[in-house]
């Protein structure tokens, strides 16, 4: 079982937070250009933690994540999808999904 962290570095101590979620909530899909999806699916009330926690954050906003301590990766946020309902064995469940960009350092 592998835990993936999310950061909110946005300069405000206040304003910095963390979230852990463990990854079978989780799917990655990478995409061309850097490009990463992250598809949460699971009860409504796991989900509902993680979704105001991307909900507040602002389009370009750098979120560093790290996957199972190998070191944060620093993606910059590029937007949240709605909740939709579904059903897994037998149980209702929520989804949704963020998108994230892969922060390249200019050489």
């Amino acid at each position: 079982m592998a835990n993936i962290v999310f950061h909110r570095v946005s300069g405000s101590k206040k304003k910095d937070k963390t979230i852990d979620v463990d990854d079978k909530y989780i799917s990655l899909q990478n995409r061309r250009e850097g490009a990463l999806v992250v598809k949460f699916s699971g009860p409504e009330d796991k989900l509902m933690e993680i979704h105001d926690f991307f909900d507040t954050l602002d389009d370009m906003e750098t979120v560093p994540v790290d996957i199972d301590n190998t070191g944060p990766v620093e993606y910059y946020f590029r937007g949240i999808s709605p909740f939709s309902d579904d059903v897994d064995e037998g149980l209702s469940i929520k989804k949704f999904s963020v998108t994230l960009q892969l922060r390249r350092e200019l050489l």
